[in-house]
């Protein structure tokens, strides 16, 4: 650990050195020409690289290895591993046995570059483009007989999971997953902790079912928290026969997106701010675009009339109005409604019916129907909300209130509202 604590800020003292030679391009922009967020996974019995690009690089990257952490000093005992195309941005390599090894990725210098003394931009920074600790795979060797006797049965293999690797993109979190043959759906779990056995499931959420050959998964974690994955065939878990191998079907190195970075730009948070599994709301649009969810009252606010305006209406009222008193309709209440089945929002307004309205309670029965419309309702249970919540204003003499109610669904209940409505009229035209 010492040793490797030295050379990673032997590392940076060279960095400190030579970076002025790359400081600068054209017109005050940085030249930065290496990679950087570097991810090393391992993947069945395979070492898997992935970056993301520099703009300034162009001729592609070259990859390597060395027993030590690399710099500019050891750089001549690295082993050259392979190219790698700009855009790709991934890696894959098979090594032939269980050592430990540094991976580091450089940039190639693009041909007839200006004063280019290598093939590759020697610049070696942790986290961007060299990894600070060594990675190491089981290899296992089969013996000739194994081999011999495993060839035949080839074609008859069982389908399984041979692969899974996870890695930030963007606002998401990206798992794929190789598998040899058709293993039918695959349940995907997600946890705060490697999930490295079936009692570890039990800790975990269940991110997503994915289908077969739908390609890798996109989950929308939290940011700011490393998560893990494992992945189980769904017909495994229905048999109870649940297998779960490190690099295999179950991730060993975290995956993280950056706190703050994007969508809901949450602050950082260690994985003890919240317990698995609760839910968590994925923000895709900001409060301007919100619209209310609540119902407003339509009922227009009483306003002072002028004195000109209440003479012109007091004059036509003495001179249209009827000397008859229109009787006041029965209260009416659906048989359904005064049944106590049902539930959700129809329990809720058979229980204001039952329980207020039927027993003569008018004034507390049009507050709890004002509460209960409060909230979003089916067009057919806020109608009838309206209708019972008009009887009740009418029944204590707030007329205004109980007119526009009787507006609102006279289509709906035409006869019923209409009593009520030449009832409210001819009492406001006498009061």
């Amino acid at each position: 650990m010492k040793a490797s604590r030295s050379a990673i800020a032997a590392a940076i003292a060279w960095l400190i050195v030579v970076s002025p030679l790359f400081a600068q391009d054209g017109e005050g922009s940085v030249f930065a020409p290496y990679p950087s967020r570097i991810r090393i996974g391992v993947r069945g019995s395979d070492i898997v690289l992935t970056w993301e690009d520099s703009p300034d690089i162009v001729a592609g990257y070259a990859v390597f290895r060395t027993s030590v952490f690399p710099d500019a000093a050891n750089f001549n005992t690295a082993l050259l591993l392979g190219y790698s195309d700009t855009g790709s941005q991934e890696f894959v390599y098979t090594p032939g046995d269980e050592k430990p090894y540094y991976y580091f990725v450089l940039g190639r210098v693009a041909e007839g570059a200006a004063a280019a003394e290598a093939t590759e931009y020697r610049l070696f920074i942790p986290l961007r483009n060299v990894p600070i600790e060594p990675v190491a795979v089981a290899v296992r060797t089969a013996a000739p007989e194994e081999l011999a006797a495993s060839a035949p049965q080839e074609a008859e293999a069982k389908p399984r999971l041979s692969g899974i690797l996870s890695r930030a993109d963007g606002d998401a979190v990206v798992v794929s997953v190789d598998a040899q043959g058709d293993v039918g759906r695959l349940i995907v779990y997600r946890g705060t902790s490697p999930i490295l056995s079936s009692a570890r499931l039990l800790d975990a959420a269940l991110a997503a079912i994915v289908e077969p050959y739908s390609g890798p998964y996109r989950d929308y974690p939290v940011p700011g928290v490393d998560y893990y994955y494992a992945v189980v065939p769904e017909r495994d878990l229905a048999s109870g026969k649940i297998s779960l191998e490190p690099g295999v079907n179950a991730t060993v190195v975290p995956a993280s997106i950056a706190a703050g970075a994007f969508r809901v730009g949450l602050p950082s948070s260690g994985a003890s701010s919240r317990s698995m599994p609760l839910p968590y709301l994925v923000l895709t649009r900001g409060f301007e675009d919100a619209k209310p969810v609540g119902i407003e009252d339509p009922t227009p606010r009483t306003r002072t009339l002028s004195a000109e305006t209440e003479k012109a209406i007091a004059k036509l009222a003495s001179s249209v109005g009827s000397t008859t008193k229109a009787d006041r309709p029965l209260i009416s209440i659906f048989p359904e409604d005064l049944q106590s089945g049902g539930g959700g929002e129809e329990y809720a307004l058979r229980s204001i019916v039952s329980g207020y309205l039927s027993k003569g309670s008018y004034a507390e029965a049009s507050r709890q129907f004002t509460l209960y419309l409060s909230l979003p309702r089916s067009a057919k249970n806020a109608g009838r909300a309206r209708f019972y919540r008009g009887q009740a204003q009418a029944m204590t003499g707030a007329y205004r209130e109980a007119f526009f109610d009787f507006l609102q669904i006279q289509d709906a209940y035409y006869l019923e509202s209409s009593a009520w409505i030449d009832y409210i009229l001819e009492e406001l035209r006498r009061g």
